[in-house]
């Protein structure tokens, strides 16, 4: 009778043992649940999406080349979107709640019509902007797209005549990324008033968004196709300087103490040089005018919303 009673209870320990690890492996897949994300591009350039987290816990770069397709596994949220593609920008929301599948279809013309049910449709030139740029619409918005992008012109086409550098920055002082050969081809997706073209070279970039991502080629050097000079004209970093490219809004502050008054706030894709951090480390001490903001203010940044780009390693320490 013992033994039995003691086999009883061994077993009752043991049960209770194998299904609570269980109950709270559940609970902590409620709290992080990953879903898939696929991106196909079916644009002739690259694509990106840069997601931030609505509650500040995480951020995301999903890049593809043209013509490929790739899978990403996201925790689930709701995220700020800040799209690239056909040489445009475009900002929402995206709700990733279940497994996803978002086609870039073809940069001329208007979307494809209608779609399968499950895939959401991504054209940039006539996108309803919000959550999923859904393309289940009806023959109401079957019309023609407004906007430029290069499409009347057709695709930019780069090809080498001659050894050529591609710059880190639209300028011959800043760093050279690499040196390409005569044909080398490359499809820019941007470029500056005085005639650099931008492209995104599909490589890692940490944190790096917008045009600091773009590697760019001289003006002048090998040749383009009519469709170069219908590509957007972007702002760019100038070389040589350190820049805070934060991820999510910040305060800029006239003095480094947030009951300071506020005197500009960044939002993501928008940029400011990083003079100098203060003795601890603790503020960040910012220019907005070499920026893209407009603004002309200098002021303070908390150091933990720093994401910086370029030249940091060696600049100095500030004080108020």
């Amino acid at each position: 009778m013992k033994r039995a009673t003691f086999f009883i209870l061994v077993m009752a320990l043991c049960l209770s043992q194998a299904f609570a690890p269980a109950a709270n492996a559940k609970g902590s897949a409620e709290e992080d649940t990953l879903l898939p994300v696929v991106l196909r591009n079916r644009t002739a350039g690259q694509v990106s999406i840069s997601l931030v987290r609505m509650d500040g816990v995480g951020a995301y770069w999903l890049s593809v080349a043209p013509g490929a397709e790739q899978r990403f596994t996201l925790k689930g949220g709701s995220y700020a979107h800040t799209t690239y593609a056909c040489g445009r920008t475009d900002t929402g929301t995206l709700e990733v709640n279940r497994g996803l599948r978002l086609i870039f279809t073809p940069c001329p013309g208007v979307a494809p019509n209608p779609g399968a049910p499950t895939f959401e449709k991504i054209h940039l030139r006539d996108s309803p902007r919000g959550k999923l740029w859904s393309y289940h619409y009806g023959p109401t918005r079957s019309g023609g797209a407004s906007g430029s992008g290069g499409a009347a012109g057709g695709t930019c086409q780069y090809t080498a005549t001659a050894e050529v550098d591609i710059y880190t920055r639209p300028s011959t002082s800043a760093d050279i990324f690499s040196t390409q050969g005569a044909g080398f081809s490359i499809q820019p997706s941007a470029r500056t008033a005085d005639g650099w073209l931008g492209f995104d070279p599909g490589v890692a970039q940490a944190a790096n968004i917008g045009s600091f991502r773009l590697r760019w080629l001289p003006p002048g050097s090998g040749t383009r196709s009519a469709g170069c000079s219908s590509l957007p004209v972007v702002w760019a970093p100038l070389p040589g300087l350190c820049y805070d490219m934060p991820m999510d809004t910040t305060n800029v502050y006239a003095n480094p103490d947030t009951s300071a008054a506020v005197l500009f706030v960044l939002h993501l894709g928008e940029f400011a040089e990083l003079l100098g951090t203060t003795a601890g480390d603790d503020w960040g001490k910012v220019d907005l005018g070499p920026g893209n903001t407009g603004s002309h203010a200098v002021g303070w940044v908390e150091a933990g919303s720093l994401n910086i780009n370029g030249p940091c390693s060696g600049l100095p320490t500030v004080s108020p």
